[in-house]
């Protein structure tokens, strides 16, 4: 599909964010974007689902900032006010189901990071149980068995809730992660959470191979959500949505970052 930014066509969601992207790693974290660059990242945001949100009183320069370990964009407005932007959810805006995803999922993020520094407490080494490498805890992911969609599902079934009955908190300022609106039902998730999921401490290889094994069951939208929230690299998540979307013969539709 093509895609219209400014006064130019891009054959495809992929080339236009592959144009973004080159803009996004052109600049040091913390530096502003300038010249043609930055005119180019205002005809990208106003493609934006909450453009007049983010835009505000106007926008006075665009950043390169870290996201939860990934590059990303943030613009400074008139008033000086600051706020983050997904690029991706310019060039394809988040479903309600990702969304939601995305919020079922940062209710639990400090569980998963506990498990992973408690099981590196007084080791420096462990042995990954899918592929055996000697993995560090600046090299581990923790992995979902069952799968993280699976063990959600469940939750689901059992209050007799379905994702389009949830919602998320609105956008805000320097917000990153995407949160329930129901904080009852956020609480609960954790809860049951704790009690059935069964979590692994593997290395980004063996993540990576797990994942590609599940992809037929997965959008490519749903694939990045997962990766980004495991805490992967943008060079691994290209890596990864060009390697299944060559076998898929598809555009890459990639996920919101935020």
């Amino acid at each position: 599909m093509k895609i219209l930014i400014g006064d130019t066509w891009y054959p495809s969601k992929k080339a236009a964010a592959d144009a973004v992207r080159a803009v996004l790693y052109r600049y040091p974290v913390g530096f502003s974007v300038t010249g043609d660059d930055a005119a180019f990242l205002a005809d990208v945001l106003s493609r934006h689902p909450e453009a007049t949100v983010k835009i505000g009183c106007g926008v006075a320069s665009f950043q390169v900032e870290r996201n939860l370990g990934s590059l990303g964009f943030w613009l400074t407005r008139l008033d000086g006010t600051r706020t983050d932007w997904s690029f991706l959810a310019c060039l394809t805006p988040p479903t309600h189901k990702q969304e939601v995803t995305a919020g079922f999922r940062a209710e639990v993020r400090d569980e998963v990071q506990a498990f992973k520094t408690q099981a590196f407490d007084g080791i420096r080494i462990v042995r990954c149980p899918i592929t055996n490498e000697a993995i560090t805890i600046t090299d581990a992911h923790v992995d979902h068995d069952p799968p993280f969609e699976r063990l959600l599902s469940d939750f689901l079934t059992s209050i007799t809730r379905t994702i389009a009955e949830i919602t998320v908190e609105p956008t805000q300022d320097g917000a990153t992660d995407t949160r329930l609106a129901d904080r009852a039902l956020g609480q609960a998730w954790a809860a049951f959470h704790r009690t059935h999921a069964g979590l692994r401490v593997v290395s980004r290889s063996a993540n990576l191979s797990v994942l590609r094994r599940r992809w037929p069951a997965l959008s490519l939208a749903d694939i990045e959500a997962i990766l980004r929230a495991q805490g992967h690299d943008q060079g691994e998540i290209d890596y990864t949505l060009s390697w299944i979307s060559a076998a898929r013969d598809v555009v890459l539709e990639p996920a919101p970052e935020g």
